[in-house]
């Protein structure tokens, strides 16, 4: 695949290996109320907002709280995890500084709260690689383009298909492409069963780091 000129990359799953925190987080969260997380509901939420999480919650748990205090107990429990759990994968800074020392303009647009975003990747130690960070301002999360759409305007408006997203959600991935963004998936054990379909949506493909830089340096 060729370098383009702009790059925005999702957070969880993407960067860290943390997506399976959230269902850790999750059962945390619906414990306290004699609740458990299902497939189900962990395939519903999985590109939500945490406000849109919360209201999921509040309304299929029937729980007796307010979906900004289910919000609050969520974001409490995430701070701590990101800051104690969540780790980088493998091979993540050498592909952050490849591009970075070729001139690719970076930005993280993920679907997890500003505040947890920068307090996440300082804590990995590669907030610094990033021009800025988004997160999702619609509770649907990535199933709406806006925080893509944010980051091209942030960017300064260059034409779609000048930007490489790397996301590993079939959602987020089919929401980039639908604007003409070129398509990067990126393999995570989490979401391991969705890969087949990230195969037929996404333009190119990213199984491991490592690999992904050593096969497209040699074609950049």
């Amino acid at each position: 695949m060729p370098w383009l000129p702009y790059a925005i990359f999702d957070m969880d799953g993407t960067l860290l290996d943390s997506t399976g925190m959230w269902d850790v987080v999750a059962e945390w969260v619906l414990a306290r109320w004699g609740k458990r997380l299902t497939p189900q509901d962990r395939d519903n939420t999985i590109t939500m907002t945490i406000e849109g999480t919360a209201r999921y919650y509040v309304d299929r748990c029937h729980l007796p709280l307010t979906v900004q205090e289910v919000a609050d107990c969520i974001r409490a429990e995430a701070r701590r995890a990101y800051t104690s759990e969540a780790v980088l994968k493998p091979g993540v800074i050498p592909v952050l500084d490849a591009l970075r020392d070729k001139g690719v303009r970076l930005c993280v647009a993920s679907g997890t709260d500003k505040p947890l975003v920068d307090a996440a990747l300082a804590h990995a130690g590669i907030l610094d690689r990033f021009e800025f960070t988004l997160s999702c301002q619609t509770p649907r999360g990535k199933e709406s383009p806006e925080v893509y759409l944010r980051a091209l305007e942030a960017f300064g408006g260059p034409e779609p298909a000048r930007v490489m997203v790397f996301e590993d959600s079939p959602t987020a991935l089919a929401t980039a492409k639908k604007l003409g963004l070129y398509t990067v998936a990126v393999w995570d054990t989490y979401t391991a069963d969705a890969w087949p379909a990230l195969r037929q949506t996404a333009d190119s493909l990213c199984e491991r780091w490592p690999d992904w830089l050593a096969q497209t340096q040699e074609s950049n």
